[in-house]
């Protein structure tokens, strides 16, 4: 009973009505929440013991919401792609602290046995896709455009939903990114193969709410980064994430990403 209970505080997406004291950390929904939210509890632990207080990981049930929830303040912390880092910052006020070393680019992956060997293959071919919010989403489109294929795109709310897609053969292929996919179960990965790549942009971002007192803000990157550059478990598990080598981030480090911003404020105003 006790461990069922932590797990339904664990999935209370957004929810504000927390005990005073707690840390909450707002996660992109980029696997499924039961799935997202289970694997990262080292860094849960790990912030808990080194801030002393209740740390709490949060996250949505898909792209928009957890969108409404970061302008909305439901978090303290946020650990989100660049485009809606950028989105964040300058929507809601959240201050960006640290940036992955990772380079976030979207893989265009079949069955591993399929006879596909070409994008142009995939011309009017379905194609599965994560939530039209994500960078993701977005270099997979933009992917596809260069090369001039049409093809019939299916969104999902997860990478890992679009994956399966192709596995249960809904999908010619599909695009995650490159740490989705390398997050991904052994056994979805083993029956999957990378076609192309798209394009690089910078990956994760730690952000932190304006609301956060400064010395507050320089404890919780302090002890994240510790976590992250000083911890052998923080370096193996966070670079699944995209978050390795994390380091300050600077002025300008998230201008690549503006076309990316602009089109994901778009999407939101059309209702994507």
């Amino acid at each position: 009973m006790r461990r069922w209970m932590l797990w339904l505080l664990l999935g209370l997406w957004g929810c504000r009505a927390l005990a005073e004291g707690e840390l909450r950390i707002g996660i992109e929904p980029y696997f499924s929440p039961k799935l997202l939210l289970s694997s990262m509890q080292p860094l849960r632990q790990a912030l808990t013991r080194s801030l002393g207080r209740p740390v709490i990981l949060l996250t949505a049930p898909d792209y928009r919401q957890f969108v409404g929830h970061i302008v909305d303040h439901h978090y303290d912390l946020v650990i989100i792609g660049p485009h809606t880092a950028r989105y964040a910052q300058l929507e809601a006020g959240y201050v960006p602290l640290l940036k992955g070393a990772a380079q976030l680019t979207a893989l265009v992956i079949v069955k591993r046995h399929s006879p596909i060997d070409r994008l142009e293959a995939l011309q009017n071919q379905p194609v599965a896709l994560p939530n039209p919010l994500t960078a993701t989403a977005m270099l997979g489109e933009e992917l596809l455009n260069r090369q001039q294929i049409s093809a019939r795109l299916r969104y999902h709310d997860f990478h890992n939903a679009a994956a399966l897609a192709v596995v249960r053969d809904e999908a010619r292929a599909a695009i995650v990114n490159n740490t989705a996919f390398a997050h991904m179960p052994l056994e979805l990965r083993d029956q999957l193969r990378v076609l192309a790549e798209s394009r690089a942009l910078p990956h994760m971002v730690l952000l932190v709410d304006s609301r956060v007192t400064p010395a507050e803000r320089q404890r919780y990157s302090e002890a994240v980064a510790n976590f992250l550059n000083a911890n052998e478990q923080g370096r193996q598990f966070l670079a699944r994430l995209g978050f390795y080598g994390a380091s300050p981030i600077e002025a300008g480090d998230l201008s690549s990403v503006e076309p990316f911003m602009v089109e994901l404020k778009r999407r939101l105003a059309e209702g994507r």
